[in-house]
């Protein structure tokens, strides 16, 4: 098989950071790396075990403070850091994630069809509709219940994403 061709089969998952693979604790302030207490969210090391032996794992952020490497420095706290190619952010990016500019920015670093991307995250305007406007497949993460009436893809456990065919 031609690498062009390859790489067009790829399949790609990406994953919010806060809330979706870490917690986001709302009084900790700065960079998540310094913060003094992190963790990572239910399921999250389970799942990405599993994935990332047949996906292409990526964190896509909308965080503001951190760059690519304080990110990995966040996810390295909690064992998370070894399951992901490649980390898209604001800084890196320059667009918020509820534009299709930043994801259609991610689909052309990457040079994979749009069909070969999901979107995981645990915001609907932001990971989900923002995922979907540009043509990524989308599941939301809804652990607490915040979005009773989404009739989409929506998971409560981050285990459930092998229920969808990627």
């Amino acid at each position: 098989m031609d690498t062009n061709r390859k790489s067009i089969m790829k399949k790609i998952i990406l994953f919010d950071w806060g809330d979706t693979l870490m917690r986001d604790f709302p009084n900790q302030t700065g960079k998540m790396y310094t913060w003094q207490k992190v963790e990572a969210m239910p399921n999250s090391i389970n799942v990405l075990k599993e994935l990332f032996l047949s996906f292409d794992c990526y964190v896509a952020t909308n965080a503001k403070e951190s760059n690519k490497e304080d990110i990995l420095k966040a996810l390295r706290r909690v064992g998370l850091d070894k399951y992901f190619k490649g980390i898209f952010c604001y800084r890196e990016i320059g667009y918020e994630k509820s534009s299709e500019k930043y994801f259609n920015t991610i689909i052309e670093k990457l040079a994979v069809s749009v069909t070969s991307i999901t979107m995981v995250g645990d915001n609907l305007k932001l990971d989900i509709e923002g995922a979907q406007n540009a043509g990524i497949n989308a599941i939301l993460y809804d652990p607490d219940g915040k979005y009773p009436n989404f009739s989409g893809n929506k998971i409560d456990d981050l285990l459930m994403i092998k229920k969808y065919e990627l």
